[in-house]
């Protein structure tokens, strides 16, 4: 008797559960389907459509799933809710609201675990607040001034190593850069030598984005047992001790450089980025938690300087190849401020090229490096009209708000005018947001920004940048657009470089 009463309890049980899970699935699907979206089966969701999706694909995906429409969109896989923001208004309302200061647990907790690091970018809360304010003295504006040296060159490194006269994809020549860039403004000691690993730390960096969209798109993917046990799993697993060993490398190397400091030269009137991290936090130098935070913060840096460093500046100089007067205008502008002379770019330089300034922006409008990011919904509530369920990713459209036609006239055509300060007093603040916007925006966007107006300044000076055969218009090259973590053109930037008359590293030899 006391067996049937157990089993009949159990049962009992059971059926509560599966009654509670029902009604819960219930709500949720009357409260998804409230939101304008494309159709969606019950239980399933949208999960169909993103099965079929390739890392060559996901963009088309996505922007057939927000099919054109400037009002909130919505797509499911299975009970997960995204929910997409593109028009600018609505994208304020998401920004201004506490409530969703948060990244989206849905896809940084999966960028978190194959990276292997929780630094400023995927944190949140009151943590993501103290790290914030820890780390924001290390980009003073001083502080970045005083990198223009390294941007100018490393540019010059990037000219040294064109191949001038043939088709080149240029992300090889420009993740090694970026990459030494961040490194040699972290590190300042003459006679460190990495680039033995950079190449490979780069590789892990572009799988690691490679993987986080397969993962997000497919279900079966997203234990992260049964991910370790694919292919693309098992070597991000081999490469990532190399991009560790790097890391630590860096840092053991700055320890160095700061022990070998006189004492009354350690606290510096502008410290960088590295002397905060290395020193660690002042409420936690020196325990186990501070020095995994130093090395997951910087890992998150490098990774984040690396990648939208390396986007943005492959589509400038694949749509300059396309844009052949634009090129010449900002040939003309660089001529009028260095004239013949082939000395590197100065922190004085960067203000007067105002017309590459914006033709910058205007290709970072048209392909932003980063054309999504998510915000997490921990509780059901209205946004924009609508009623968000629990546990939804909402999606900032960063791609749409840049095209929205009721901010900017004619948004597929290519003007940088668009960014002269009489077009631009205007504007709403959300229609332009390549670095983000509100309290989670990029903390390097003008890191950013210096380094890559230095590093096209050099190479224009250099080079005249010609179309190859694969893409004829900027329509081809947005109908091509996909990403990872940062957008990128499916099958490589290609492009050819044509010596300009005199050239920019003969002449900067010749003064040497």
């Amino acid at each position: 008797m006391p067996l049937q009463v157990l089993l009949l309890a159990v049962l009992g049980l059971i059926v509560v559960l599966l009654v509670r899970s029902l009604l819960g699935y219930l709500h949720f699907r009357r409260l998804e389907l409230a939101i304008p979206g494309r159709p969606s089966l019950p239980l399933l969701g949208n999960a169909l459509e993103a099965a079929r999706t390739t890392p060559d694909t996901i963009m088309k995906t996505i922007l057939w799933l927000v099919d054109g429409r400037r009002e909130m969109r919505r797509a499911s896989i299975f009970n997960h809710l995204i929910v997409s923001l593109q028009d600018p208004v609505e994208i304020e309302e998401l920004v201004r609201r506490k409530d969703f200061n948060d990244k989206s647990a849905f896809i940084y907790d999966l960028i978190q675990h194959d990276f292997g690091a929780k630094g400023l970018i995927q944190l949140n809360g009151a943590e993501w607040k103290a790290h914030r304010k820890w780390l924001a003295p290390g980009f003073n504006q001083n502080v970045l001034n005083s990198f223009v040296n390294v941007f100018s060159e490393e540019a010059k490194g990037f000219v040294d190593r064109v191949e001038v006269g043939m088709v080149v994809d240029v992300l090889e020549n420009l993740r090694k850069t970026a990459m030494r860039n961040f490194i040699r403004t972290s590190v300042a000691a003459d006679g460190l030598h990495f680039d033995d690993e950079l190449l490979d730390s780069v590789e892990f960096l572009e799988l690691l984005c490679c993987s986080v969209n397969a993962r997000s798109f497919n279900p079966l993917l997203w234990s992260y047992y049964i991910f370790a046990l694919t292919p693309l799993g098992k070597k991000m697993h081999k490469m990532k001790s190399t991009f560790e060993s790097l890391c630590r490398r860096i840092v053991a190397a700055k320890r160095m450089e700061l022990k070998s400091r006189d004492h009354c030269d350690f606290k510096q009137a502008r410290e960088t980025l590295m002397d905060i991290l290395v020193r660690g936090p002042e409420d936690g130098a020196g325990t186990q938690e501070a020095e995994q935070d130093i090395m997951d913060e910087f890992k998150t840096f490098l990774a984040a300087n690396v990648e939208t460093t390396v986007s943005a500046l492959s589509w400038m100089l694949k749509v300059l190849s396309l844009k052949p007067e634009v090129q010449e205008r900002v040939h003309a502008e660089l001529v009028s401020v260095f004239g013949d002379s082939g000395r590197l770019v100065a922190v004085e330089d960067l203000p007067k090229l105002k017309y590459l300034d914006r033709v910058i922006k205007e290709i970072m409008r048209m392909f932003p490096p980063v054309p999504f990011t998510g915000r997490q919904c921990y509780e059901e509530t209205k946004l924009c009209g609508h009623t968000i369920p629990a546990g939804s990713t909402i999606g900032i459209n960063i791609f749409g708000a840049h095209r929205d036609p009721k901010h900017w006239d004619k948004p597929d055509e290519f003007d940088p005018d668009r960014f002269l300060p009489e077009n631009c007093k205007d504007r709403h603040p959300c229609a332009y947001i390549p670095f983000s916007t509100g309290p989670r925006h990029c903390i390097g966007g003008k890191y950013a920004m210096m380094n890559m107006t230095t590093i096209l300044a050099t190479a224009l000076r250099a080079f005249k940048v010609l179309p190859v055969d694969d893409h004829k218009d900027l329509q081809s090259l947005a109908d091509n657009m996909t990403f990872g973590v940062s957008s990128h053109l499916v099958g490589g930037v290609r492009v050819k470089f044509e010596a300009r008359e005199p050239r920019l590293r003969d002449v900067a030899q010749a003064l040497v």
